[in-house]
């Protein structure tokens, strides 16, 4: 007769010392974030609209923002440094394609125009990959998710009671 495993329901566990930087984490966390998901769990949602960004994760309650009042000069720079490189990049594609009767002028209004569309576009990627990245150096804990954390101190520090257990053979998610 197989062996049935018992149903545990999800639980958000901090491991009790650091997670080692991983490249497969990295590509994981990145690549859900390129798709507008969730780095953490792959669920979609998001987002309300284009540039309108929920509090916390529909999937799996990760607050988005993680709780620091700068935490969106990283996801501004990201943004910042794609749609100049994109801008560089369209450039050095018009002078490719018309050289040697480039036309200079009409390559200047035509990217000067693209510099507002361009990062309003990239936004909402911009959000997700910061997160990506910021989730892969600084591993979430249970004060990350929203309504698992309240009750612990502003300190970040969890204490080890009332991390959860699992029993032998069954990973943490």
């Amino acid at each position: 007769m197989p062996r049935v495993r018992p149903h545990h329901p999800t639980v958000h566990r901090t491991p009790d010392a650091p997670q080692e930087l991983s490249l497969v984490r990295l590509g994981r966390h990145l690549g859900r974030a390129a798709l507008r998901r969730c780095p953490n769990c792959g669920s979609g949602g998001l987002f309300r609209r284009w540039l309108l960004m929920r509090d916390v994760c529909p999937g799996c309650d990760l607050r988005l923002d993680r709780g620091e009042s700068d935490y969106f000069i990283g996801s501004f720079t990201v943004n910042l440094v794609t749609a100049e490189l994109m801008i560089c990049a369209l450039g050095l594609a018009g002078i490719l394609m018309t050289w040697p009767d480039v036309p200079w002028d009409a390559l200047k209004w035509g990217l000067m125009g693209a510099m507002v569309p361009l990062p309003a576009f990239f936004y909402p990627f911009a959000k997700t990959l910061w997160l990506g990245v910021d989730l892969t150096f600084r591993p979430p804990t249970l004060n990350d998710f929203a309504g698992h954390g309240e009750n612990f101190p502003s300190g970040g520090e969890i204490p080890t009671e009332a991390l959860p257990s699992f029993p032998p053979g069954l990973p943490p998610r």
